[in-house]
């Protein structure tokens, strides 16, 4: 059952009240940060130590400082709790124990809105062979359960012979026919998999799929998102 616990101004969750005890120490600063793995406007990943346990912990940032994302945080969980409650379930419903588990999420909310959050999951300790045929194959795997990465590139998967973890994932639920899971192999096979061969079959799902990807690689789409970029590191919340 999801545990909810209110402690100075932040919401915190977990299926443990372990992790709430956990999420006291983190919005109080009783933690020590071993690593920081990423620092943007965006993003915030560090590996932080508590009570000489390991945890990675993750701030996602841009539904707290792009507007239209920060104002439609009023209908939605956010990104951390999503992520929480949809690994875990995936984990415990449908066996999927290949995604990296999360623990804990913290939210804080002003006039409805989230303003900061923040989640903890497990470190992975895998010395990682980055075989792209292992990230295909348990990529297929969560879509055959009806679920999809949304991220697909090799910097989220974690392999080794005996093991593969998924990572950066909300483990959201396929609606649209098997579209999600085109755009998925296709995202591995564009940017980072050239040579890889195609596992599904080329349905309605997957030319829209490429359409959207081949859009988003014009030259023009391109150089809005590098102004785009830009302009946030100078501040602007776009």
């Amino acid at each position: 059952m999801l545990l909810e616990k209110k402690y100075k101004g932040y919401s915190l969750f977990a299926y443990d009240n372990f992790f709430i005890e956990i999420g006291k120490n983190i919005i109080d600063k009783e933690y020590k940060e071993l690593n920081v793995f990423k620092n943007t406007k965006r993003n915030y990943v560090s590996e932080i130590q508590i009570n000489n346990i390991s945890y990675i912990f993750k701030e996602p940032r841009n539904e707290c400082i792009i507007p239209q994302r920060k104002f439609f945080t009023l209908f939605k969980k956010g990104e951390a709790l999503t992520t929480l409650i949809n690994v875990n379930q995936a984990i415990s419903e449908d066996n999927l124990t290949e995604y990296a588990k999360p623990f804990l999420a913290i939210v804080k909310r002003k006039n409805g809105m989230i303003c900061y959050s923040a989640f903890i999951q497990e470190k992975i300790n895998i010395e990682t062979d980055r075989n792209l045929d292992k990230m295909i194959e348990i990529t297929k795997k969560i879509h055959s359960k009806g679920y999809y990465h949304g991220d697909c590139n090799p910097s989220n998967f974690i392999t080794s012979k005996d093991e593969i973890k998924i990572l950066d994932t909300q483990a959201k639920k396929m609606r649209f026919g098997n579209y999600r899971a085109h755009y998925d192999i296709l995202t591995m096979k564009m940017d980072s998999y050239q040579d890889m061969r195609y596992p599904y079959k080329k349905n309605i799902f997957y030319y829209l799929a490429l359409s959207v990807k081949k859009f988003k690689k014009l030259k023009f789409i391109e150089k809005i998102k590098e102004k785009k970029k830009k302009l946030r590191e100078k501040g602007w919340k776009i």
